[in-house]
C-alpha cells in the first residue's frame, strides 16, 4: 500500500496506505455506514469499491448519510 494524494469532496488530501476506494472509505472510518462513493465524475456500487484503483489528484466524492429524529 501507498501514500497517496487525493482531492476528496474539494479538499485535498494525503492518505496513507491506501490502494482502493474501499481504502479510502475504511480510512475514513466510513466503512459499515451507508455511505456513496463516486470517483471522477462516476458513481460506484459498494461492490466495486474494492476493484476500483485510487491515483494522485483523483477526484472523490463521498456522502454519508446520518439517522436522526
Amino acid at each position: 500500500m501507498t501514500d497517496v494524494e487525493l482531492v476528496i469532496n474539494g479538499t485535498e488530501q494525503r492518505l496513507e496506505q491506501v490502494e482502493t476506494i474501499r481504502d479510502v472509505i475504511d480510512r475514513l472510518g466510513l466503512a459499515g455506514k451507508p455511505v456513496v462513493a463516486e470517483a471522477d465524475g462516476k458513481v460506484l456500487t459498494e461492490a466495486q469499491w474494492k476493484d476500483t484503483p485510487v491515483y494522485p489528484a483523483m477526484r472523490i466524492e463521498l456522502v454519508h448519510f446520518v439517522g436522526g429524529g
